[in-house]
């Protein structure tokens, strides 16, 4: 099982999508916050794909490979199907659209994980474990958590509903864990 991250010494390396083609996702995470009053100010968490995690103190090593990798993939888009809603139960509760393994993606991610592992960067221990996701809630940065029996609820109504979506992704970022948009990007790469 893949370790959960530890938010006051790790970054995330995350894979953005096109936002237009993710319309529906974001009113369905929009109408689910709203209802449980779950983040300040409708300041949602953005929709994304985890790719890695580096400790905060490899910021520049992970910039250059980053940099690197995104060269190999600027002219061939990165495919991101999403197949269906699926729930979480972990410490924290998630609902996540669970994304497919594209070929280009599992590319992209493998290619960069292994990049980092070669220069001692990426944190992420069982990558092979490692399940490509997009979370549309989650109680880490809740206001109002939500209690395990509403999640229970929600998760029962929800979990394995297809969600068919299909898009690509415009850029690779590595993010502070905040939903503060001011502070959360450290640095983008165009894809």
């Amino acid at each position: 099982m893949v370790k959960a991250a530890d938010l006051k010494e790790e970054l995330f390396i995350v894979l953005l999508p096109k936002k237009n083609d993710m319309r529906k996702a974001l009113e369905l995470q929009e109408t689910i916050s709203k209802h449980y009053n779950l983040y300040n100010d409708d300041d949602y968490p953005e929709l994304h794909i985890t790719l890695n995690r580096i400790n905060k103190r490899d910021i520049d090593e992970a910039k250059e490979v980053i940099a690197e990798v995104v060269q190999n993939y600027q002219q061939n888009p990165i495919k991101i199907e999403i197949s269906n809603l699926k729930c979480f139960c972990l410490k924290e509760k998630f609902l996540v659209l669970k994304v497919d393994e594209t070929d280009s993606l599992t590319s992209l991610s493998t290619q960069l994980h292994q990049q980092l592992v070669n220069r001692d960067l990426s944190t992420l221990t069982n990558y092979e474990e490692w399940s490509f996701h997009m979370s549309l809630i989650s109680n880490i940065f809740a206001k109002n958590p939500i209690s395990d029996q509403e999640f229970n609820k929600i998760c029962l109504i929800l979990d394995g509903i297809p969600q068919k979506i299909s898009t690509v992704g415009q850029s690779i970022e590595i993010w502070r864990p905040t939903l503060d948009k001011d502070k959360k990007v450290i640095a983008s790469f165009k894809l």
